[in-house]
């Protein structure tokens, strides 16, 4: 019975992930081993049953490890910097103020002029957020920022405010900041990092990337669901979520994954809501119907151009992962 359970024990320890297996694998059956054999009768079954409770969580344990927290259970692990918990703060607070932006629009008692405010106010926030990330550097966590300061500029010159083009002005104020940036630094060698940082670390280019998502899956434009501030509420937290998870990540696999997540959770959340209101009597417009294998063919368009759009950058810096390790073991 020992000799079985010893056995079985090596066969479950298979999930863990193939280098953390090869490591350690054997190491944690012989421990087993030993702490089974020095139990008499039904003991050594008691032991068996212990250890397979534990294996649940020693599992999330060692893939968030290996995702999230740097990967140190893997010897060959290759890592990525992550961001501490507050950079990862500061990064995420564009992409909740932006959420909350919108619900603000949404609400009827608000005039239009105010909205206008409150976008003002999120576009001088993230402009701040871009000064202060080109000072330092340009660290992880300023590229949300940099991504975000660029939407809102492109965004700014199609904006009419009473009837004119204010917000050509407006726009401006991103160059005036790069211009402030360029004159506190005296320096190109921020630039030259941002590029080389990049190079090293194509991700980074996928949060930049990663804004573009939430500006599209976060305005709910002429939807007028009776719970809409709800839907709008859960979503901002799941794109919150991808970039939190993103930035606290160690490596490729854990980067992809958080910002999958977010935008697949996102879009899921803005799908229900479309789907979930009679949208036609709200506009008095006649009655329709869509065939169902149009709305999957749209939905799967829809997800492979934006899933293009965030993973190419992941795609180069896997690539050039490939070709280093070949280097390496020739």
């Amino acid at each position: 019975m020992i000799r079985f359970l010893i056995r079985l024990y090596g066969v479950l320890l298979h999930p863990y992930p193939r280098q953390f297996h090869t490591d350690f694998g054997a190491e944690m059956q012989s421990v087993f081993a030993e702490a089974a054999t020095n139990k008499i009768g039904y003991k050594s079954t008691l032991q068996f049953l212990c250890e397979l409770g534990d294996l649940p969580g020693s599992l999330l344990s060692v893939y968030a490890a290996q995702w999230f927290r740097g990967g140190n259970m893997s010897t060959q692990n290759e890592h990525i910097s992550p961001s501490t918990r507050w950079q990862a703060l500061i990064g995420v607070l564009p992409f909740l103020a932006f959420g909350i932006v919108n619900m603000i629009g949404k609400m009827d008692q608000v005039y239009d002029l105010r909205v206008i405010y409150t976008y003002l106010a999120f576009y001088i926030l993230v402009l701040s957020g871009l000064l202060i990330g080109w000072i330092r550097g340009f660290p992880l966590w300023s590229y949300g920022y940099l991504g975000w300061s660029l939407i809102f500029a492109w965004w700014w010159l199609i904006v009419r405010i009473n009837g004119t083009y204010w917000g050509y002005c407006i726009s401006m104020l991103f160059w005036i900041v790069v211009l402030i940036a360029l004159l506190w630094t005296r320096s190109l060698s921020p630039i030259k990092k941002i590029f080389r940082d990049i190079s090293n670390d194509w991700t980074r280019l996928s949060l930049a990337m990663y804004t573009f998502i939430a500006f599209v899956f976060l305005i709910y434009d002429e939807n007028h669901h009776p719970y809409l501030l709800i839907f709008m509420s859960a979503s901002t937290l799941a794109i919150a979520a991808g970039a939190w998870f993103f930035l606290r990540s160690a490596n490729l696999k854990g980067r992809v994954a958080s910002i999958l997540g977010g935008f697949v959770a996102s879009n899921v959340i803005g799908q229900v809501c479309d789907n979930t209101w009679d949208a036609g009597a709200y506009y008095g417009l006649p009655e329709g119907s869509t065939p169902w294998y149009m709305t999957v063919f749209r939905t799967f368009m829809i997800l492979s151009f934006f899933a293009v759009i965030l993973l190419w950058p992941a795609a180069i810096s896997l690539y050039q992962r490939i070709i280093r390790r070949r280097t390496a073991n020739q």
